[in-house]
């Protein structure tokens, strides 16, 4: 596999200059100068470690943010963003909306008209329509929405409104707040009536249909969206990024198509793309009029042909400067596999391009030794969007579920590194507050661990665990990363796998692990694991646990056999890196993941 294109960018950023003293030859410097970032993106160099907020992340765990309790206060807003300037976050993005506002606005939709403090009828129709919850899950939801409402009450009543706070602690920590708009906010879609849902939603003449291309023509709840098609959709939509832009102090705007990504019923007409690529345009005349220097970007999936036949032509918003930065992401289960390198050449060189870290590092199941109940609100959490049902099983010793990727700095190291060494200008997160949301014992996002998670030399030579994608059963899979894995293979074949990752310099004692995770009820008798083109190493140790452990999950669960190959760390490179797993067996070989461990033996 040949390396990602060399360019400046890629260059500084691998930190190789610095941390493993290679000097550069006149050739090859005269191409890395010619090959600087252009005035555009020079703009966007301070900001790089991006971190970005629902419409409630400052409202879910009052417990961590304003620990004295009594009445919700500003105090608990200064309160994490303190916490995210201490842990080298630059840009707060803040999601103001579904489809309707989440602020106290006074001319547009506003969620809490008319909901009164305890109104448990009010949110039965909110939670009634979030897509694939049970009846029980419901009046667990109705519950948790009381409480939340409530905190916000508490806000409007000491006359503090949340979004402009939000703002100011950030200016007061030297962190440039943007805001993000949820372009189709579906999680609720179930119940049009819902207060979370805009009053054109109600007639079927604004929505989506919610058929998925090639699958059942079934519709998805989760997948009805306002339809884009229709100029009434496209003018709410505009005034509520107006009174953002325009009525609170944010210095950048981000449309996130991802929360979900459907706009138009595909396959849109080249007039309908040119259509909505127009009303972008106008929304970048109206974020620059508020402030000339002010980005407006995307956050989307890789799938830039599916995007187009819903109506996002990527490449011409791009070649057409109406966008500053795009952040490539997967839907839920975070990309290790995204092709950064290849949407650079897509895109060219004006547009910064973050790395979309999310919350789930796959759909792995493990099990948590120390739990003796299972936690219910992560089954809640995860309801809408789990890739797999857990299983039931008797005994307290099978708790088992997803690990989430920010209850781990080795997760996150490896993470980050496979997407800045593709050429990827920063990191976005999205749901790092969920591992604190769905109070998980034993499992705490690791703020500290985003400090230095932007820069490669900071990450040689750091523990790391990398993983791969795993196959979903959702309808994310039309445009979220293929996924290389689960994959059988027959008695006396091989397979390759391919994984971004950085080098290693020499010197800091780590030993590369790489773990084969394989179906329990097929044996997996002589297997053997390569890396980038050396013979195969079959010297193995059988293994129960993880890697590292991400919170209380530590071990694998019992249909999966877990086996641990040894290879030399300097085998790693910088970008692609080749993976052969070889089957010398006499039965086929069901491999349900791969894992590699970057570790420092314990002492």
């Amino acid at each position: 596999m040949n390396s990602p294109e060399l360019t400046r960018r890629a260059f500084l950023q691998s930190g190789v200059a610095t941390g493993a003293g290679f000097a550069l030859s006149g050739s090859l410097a005269t191409t890395l100068a010619a090959a600087a970032p252009t005035g555009v993106r020079r703009d966007m160099a301070t900001h790089r470690n991006l971190f970005n907020g629902d419409c409630n992340f400052l409202f879910y765990n009052p417990e961590l943010w304003q620990p004295e309790g009594g009445p919700y206060s500003a105090a608990a807003i200064h309160r994490y963003v303190d916490l995210l300037a201490a842990s080298g976050v630059d840009t707060l993005l803040v999601n103001p909306n579904t489809q309707v506002a989440w602020y106290p606005s006074k001319r547009l939709e506003y969620v809490l008209n008319g909901y009164r403090r305890g109104d448990r009828a009010f949110v039965q129709t909110i939670a009634a329509g979030n897509a694939g919850l049970s009846p029980a899950q419901i009046e667990q939801y109705v519950a948790h929405l009381v409480r939340l409402f409530d905190l916000y009450l508490d806000l409007a009543d000491a006359g503090v409104d949340w979004l402009a706070e939000c703002a100011r602690a950030c200016r007061q920590r030297g962190i440039s707040p943007w805001l993000s708009y949820r372009m189709n906010a579906t999680h609720f879609s179930g119940a049009p009536d819902s207060p979370v849902n805009c009053r054109l939603f109600r007639d079927p003449k604004y929505r989506l249909s919610g058929r998925v291309p090639g699958l059942a023509a079934t519709p998805q709840p989760g997948w009805i969206g306002l339809n884009y098609g229709c100029a009434p959709v496209r003018d709410h939509m505009f005034a509520l990024i107006r009174e953002g832009v325009e009525a609170y102090d944010y210095e950048g705007v981000e449309l996130d198509w991802l929360r979900h990504p459907v706009c138009l019923e595909p396959t849109a007409s080249p007039h309908q793309v040119d259509e909505i690529t127009d009303w972008i345009a106008g929304i970048r005349a109206l974020v620059r009029a508020r402030r000339s220097s002010a980005p407006l970007g995307l956050r989307v999936p890789a799938n830039l042909g599916y995007l187009r036949a819903i109506g996002l032509d990527v490449k011409v918003l791009a070649r057409r400067g109406l966008v500053d930065f795009v952040t490539f992401s997967n839907f839920w289960q975070t990309a290790w596999e995204m092709p950064h390198d290849e949407l650079r050449r897509e895109l060219g060189p004006d547009v910064t391009i973050y790395g979309g870290m999310e919350d789930a590092p796959n759909w792995l199941e493990t099990h948590a030794p120390a739990l003796t109940e299972r936690p219910p609100y992560q089954e809640l959490q995860l309801a809408g969007d789990n890739a797999f049902k857990a299983k039931s099983a008797p005994g307290p010793q099978r708790i088992r579920g997803t690990r989430y990727l920010t209850a781990s700095a080795p997760l996150m190291r490896a993470n980050a590194a496979g997407k800045l060494v593709l050429g990827a200008d920063g990191l976005e997160q999205f749901n790092f507050f969920v591992t604190d949301q769905v109070r998980v014992p034993g499992q705490r996002g690791d703020y500290a661990a985003l400090r230095g998670l932007t820069e490669l030399t900071f990450l040689r030579g750091q523990e790391k665990h990398y993983a791969f994608n795993t196959a979903s059963v959702q309808p994310t899979k039309l445009w979220d990363v293929p996924e290389q894995l689960p994959v059988r293979i027959a008695s006396r074949h091989r397979r390759a796998l391919r994984l971004p990752m950085c080098a290693e310099p020499a010197g800091t004692g780590l030993v590369l692990v790489i773990q084969l995770v394989t179906d329990r009820a097929r044996p997996a008798r002589d297997c053997g694991v390569s890396l980038n083109g050396t013979g195969p190493v079959f010297d193995r140790d059988e293994s129960a646990d993880l890697l590292f452990p991400a919170g209380p999950y530590t071990r694998h669960v019992e249909e999966h056999q877990a086996w641990n190959y040894r290879l030399d760390v300097a085998l790693v490179r910088d970008g692609w890196n080749e993976i052969v797993v070889y089957n010398e067996g006499p039965e086929e070989l069901e491999l349900v993941t791969v894992e590699l461990g970057l570790r420092r033996p314990a002492p």
